[in-house]
């Protein structure tokens, strides 16, 4: 089993399905990108929880998603070759939050402290 992490944007919404035994699970495609311009296609299934999650994203989303990967193979319409990456995902993070919403709260002054302007003595009247 491969274990991996790989991050990237949503190519399209993710879609619910259903399976012969009646459970939901959800499906996506990632396109994971490197600074060098190189990229592969990651096909995202998420079941449970991680599916319910993976369904409230939109296309153009970045994400981290964690998993069971399988490496595969595909073959383009002009039969050239590409990698591919299978993902089992059992965590899934988005990658920009929301913003916080600004609010025009008057900043509080902290309190202070108990002892402030009382000089501090340690040494007392002690004598060699």
């Amino acid at each position: 089993m491969i274990r991996c992490l790989i991050t990237g944007k949503l190519h399209d919404t993710p879609q619910a399905r259903t399976s012969a035994n009646g459970n939901t699970f959800a499906i996506a495609k990632v396109k994971a990108d490197d600074k060098g311009g190189a990229w592969v296609w990651v096909s995202v299934i998420a079941f449970g929880a991680e599916s319910e999650r993976l369904l409230e994203l939109k296309a153009g989303e970045a994400v981290a998603i964690g998993g069971r990967a399988e490496l595969s193979v595909w073959e383009d319409r002009d039969g050239n070759h590409h990698p591919g990456l299978s993902l089992v995902a059992d965590e899934i993070a988005t990658l920009c939050g929301k913003p916080k919403p600004r609010t025009s709260k008057p900043k509080q002054q902290q309190p202070e402290a108990v002892g402030a302007g009382v000089p501090f003595d340690d040494m007392g009247d002690w004598q060699p």
